[in-house]
């Protein structure tokens, strides 16, 4: 135990004479990072629009309905009606503020997100929706059953929203990660991390998606010196 200490004091000696020489010489080019601001920054966020819901992913997808309906006489089929309905549906996916959560480790800031949401109802452009109905021999009058189908139509883009919803992680993702990047930018804190990760827990796979931002904690440029100074706390020497 008593031969620790040694190596303790000759580790906190070299420090403080790197930390003094620092000063001495690069007093401009001098920085001292605190990675514990990110994570206040990041409450503040959450404590003002954790009730709001934030569109990070939308998908624009043509879909096409079809249903088809038999006339029975004697029980044998004696016609049909086919009736369909198309149009242009705008999915859009969302994550809760409140249910978000951040932690920094070394270089880099994970975002941890318990689940994507779909926005419910699905929006469609009215201008691109097309009704077509047929009847086969004695098939009934389409008109009914096209009510039906305009009537089962926002269940049934809920529904393939939802099974879609693997396609939206990526955008998601990229979503999320780009724009508080450019909100940790914007309040002078780009540089204190390299990578930002994020993780949805809803996913099967539960993938970590990485973005790199900085190459160094001086941002695209190397720094001439990154001293790790422990607790989020590092010293750098800007080019």
């Amino acid at each position: 135990m008593f031969s620790i200490i040694p190596r303790i004091i000759t580790t906190t000696f070299i420090i403080l004479i790197t930390i003094g020489l620092s000063w001495l010489f690069f007093t401009d080019k001098l920085s001292l990072i605190r990675q514990e601001t990110i994570e206040k920054d990041f409450s503040q966020i959450v404590n003002i629009d954790g009730k709001d819901e934030y569109v990070v992913a939308e998908l624009t997808t043509n879909e096409d309905f079809t249903t088809q309906k038999y006339t029975y006489v004697g029980g044998l089929p004696v016609g049909d009606t086919t009736v369909n309905l198309s149009l242009v549906a705008h999915y859009k996916y969302y994550l809760k503020f409140a249910e978000l959560t951040l932690n920094v480790e070394n270089e880099t800031v994970f975002f941890h997100v318990p689940k994507l949401y779909l926005s419910t109802p699905v929006a469609f452009d009215f201008s691109t929706v097309q009704e077509n109905s047929s009847e086969f021999l004695f098939g009934a009058d389409g008109t009914e059953l096209l009510n039906q189908l305009k009537n089962e139509v926002s269940g049934k883009l809920i529904a393939k929203g939802k099974l879609q919803i693997g396609v939206a992680y990526d955008k998601a993702a990229k979503a999320l990660a780009d724009n508080f990047n450019a909100h940790f930018q914007k309040n002078g804190h780009g540089r204190y991390y390299k990578n930002i990760v994020v993780v949805f827990s809803s996913e099967h796979s539960q993938s970590q998606r990485q973005f790199n931002y900085n190459n160094s904690f001086c941002g695209k440029e190397s720094c001439l010196m990154e001293l790790d100074l422990g607790r989020g706390g590092v010293l750098t020497i800007n080019p």
